[in-house]
């Protein structure tokens, strides 16, 4: 089974689209990889839904069932080429709302994860579903590959303790975190 893509609500494709536009035509882009796209070639790809957890859910234990739902994120390409992301948050009234474009090492290390995680032989086995998981307070981004039957992680560079682009059982990373979480968390 290929790396299933999960669908944004109806609406969320159509407002990032229409803000990328909006910005291009505007020239309204600070960062240098948008701005030097051709605005015509600019498009999104790999929608995936953003999780974040908490250092006190790592540093409890805490497994996945943990992470919260915090909105949608898309690669923008400049033809083929992935140049930057698009990122959506959830609005009071439970609506998707376009947040930030980003570009830098999380965006490059993200192309590069997905290249390795789609040759997978799990995939073969059990359909995943591709999320992003965010830990903040670690400076920790990881693409997560769901499915009923288990978990993986492909660590995004950077991360405090290694293992970009390598995916891990997700119990294994997790635990190696917690580790580092006391070392950064004041005991309580």
């Amino acid at each position: 089974m290929p790396l299933h893509l999960p669908d944004p609500p109806a609406d969320v494709p159509d407002k990032v689209k229409g803000k990328l536009r909006a910005f291009a035509d505007g020239a309204k882009f600070s960062t240098a990889a948008l701005r030097g796209a051709r605005k015509d070639q600019l498009d999104l790809s790999t929608p995936h839904q953003i999780f974040t957890l908490g250092l006190d859910d790592i540093t409890a234990g805490a497994g996945l069932e943990a992470a919260q739902p915090v909105g949608w994120r898309y690669l923008v390409v400049d033809g083929s080429q992935i140049i930057a992301s698009a990122e959506t948050t959830l609005a009071p009234d439970g609506t998707e709302e376009m947040s930030q474009f980003t570009e830098g090492p999380f965006v490059l290390a993200t192309d590069r994860a997905l290249k390795v995680v789609r040759k997978l032989p799990q995939l073969a086995a059990a359909g995943f579903e591709l999320r992003l998981l965010r830990i903040p307070a670690l400076y920790v981004m990881a693409l997560w590959l769901h499915s009923p039957i288990s978990d993986i992680l492909a660590p995004l560079d950077p991360t405090p303790i290694g293992k970009e682009g390598k995916p891990v059982l997700a119990a294994q990373f997790l635990s190696e975190l917690a580790e580092l979480a006391r070392t950064v968390s004041p005991p309580p």
